[in-house]
Order: C-alpha cells, then sequence, then structure tokens
C-alpha cells in the first residue's frame, strides 16, 4: 500500500533512509522486492540502518541491487538530470560505527550542492562542517509514542530532532517519521508519513 501512495505522488526520484528489516532475514528479499516496485524517472537510491546491520547488511545491501535500487555505503555521484547535477552520497550506519562521511563526499566539488542520505540524524553536526546542504535521515520514527502534557497542545519529545524540517547553519535535514515501528507494532499521536519533497535553488 505505502508503494503504491508513494508511485502516486509521481516523484523524479525516491531516496530510502535504512532499517527495512528489524531482526529476521527472511523478510530482506521480500522487502526488497516489494520497494524495486517503487517507479520514478530516476530512480531510487537509498542507505542502510542500524537494524540492517544487526539483521544482514551485505543481504540487505545485495537484495536492494538486484531490486534496481542504488545503495550508497559511504559513497556517492554526480547526479545529472535535464542540464542540472549535484552530489548524492549516503553514508553507512552510526550505531555500528560505519558512518565515513569524508568517504562519501569524496569527488565531490567544493561549490556545488550535495545530498546527504544518513540513517541516523545525530550527524547532523558534523554534515554542516562538511557542508552538505540537505540531509534526509530516519531512525526515530518521529518518536512512535508521543504523550501530551496535561497543560500544553504540543506532545512531550524525547529528543529534539525526531521529525520533520531542520536547520543547523547552512545545512537542512528533513527527518521522517517512516512508515514502520520498533518493539511494539504502535503508533500513538505520531502517524506514518511518505515524505514529498521539493527542491529548490536559493
Amino acid at each position: 500500500r505505502a508503494v503504491e501512495i508513494a508511485n502516486d505522488l509521481e516523484p523524479d526520484a525516491f531516496v530510502l533512509t535504512g532499517d527495512y528489516v528489524s531482526h529476521e532475514k527472511e523478510y530482506i528479499d521480500p522487502v526488497a522486492g516489494e520497494l524495486g516496485k517503487l517507479e520514478s524517472e530516476f530512480g531510487t537510491y537509498a542507505c542502510l540502518g542500524n537494524h540492517d546491520h544487526w539483521t544482514d547488511a551485505d543481504l540487505v545491501t545485495k537484495s536492494f541491487r538486484s531490486a534496481g535500487m542504488r545503495v550508497l555505503v559511504n559513497d556517492g555521484f554526480r547526479f545529472e538530470a535535464r542540464g542540472q547535477a549535484f552530489w548524492l552520497c549516503g553514508v553507512d550506519d552510526y550505531m555500528v560505527k560505519q558512518t565515513d562521511l569524508s568517504a562519501a563526499l569524496h569527488g565531490s566539488y567544493p561549490d556545488e550542492m550535495k545530498m546527504l542520505l544518513a540513517h541516523n540524524p545525530v550527524i547532523l553536526r558534523q554534515a554542516a562542517r562538511y557542508g552538505v546542504d540537505v540531509m534526509f535521515s530516519g531512525h526515530t520514527h518521529g518518536g512512535q509514542v508521543k504523550i501530551r502534557d496535561k497543560d500544553k497542545a504540543r506532545p512531550k519529545i524525547r529528543r529534539k530532532l525526531s521529525s520533520g524540517l531542520h536547520k543547523r547553519k547552512d545545512t537542512q535535514i528533513y527527518i521522517t517519521r517512516g512508515i514502520g515501528t520498533v518493539v511494539l507494532p504502535v503508533r500513538y499521536q505520531c502517524p506514518p508519513e511518505i515524505s514529498l519533497i521539493e527542491l529548490r535553488c536559493a
């Protein structure tokens, strides 16, 4: 259903920000098969999350690539379309100490727009130091369960960067709530989302 909704949005490209499976290897091929049905003019690009590593990162990478998606593991390339170009890169997961932003940006020009896929938003400070322009992350599930304060309209948020659009210096980050859950199959006051992002020049 999520793939159908996403395809109906008719985006130019898809970016996926990790944690495709929780712990069971038998789900890797089926999820790759479903996500391989995402259809866009310029394809699907993905990075890995901590749960992908805890399950089988090599198998996730192999299955996704076999399904036609490009998995960016501490690497990047010059994305060219419609007479324009920018650097699109992805890092491996921070929680398993595999993140190498320098390697992901290797080959980029100092003055070109840089887009980063990084499962864990905690590397935002580092991305800002490296001059990343826009970063897409997941990991947080948006909090998954949000309890409202009795005297406040807004729900309590356990971490500062849990979902939505944020900025540090000249680096913008969008953190998606994603479509899944972890530990318990429950969301409360934190609905899943498929994010449609439009990039514009300054």
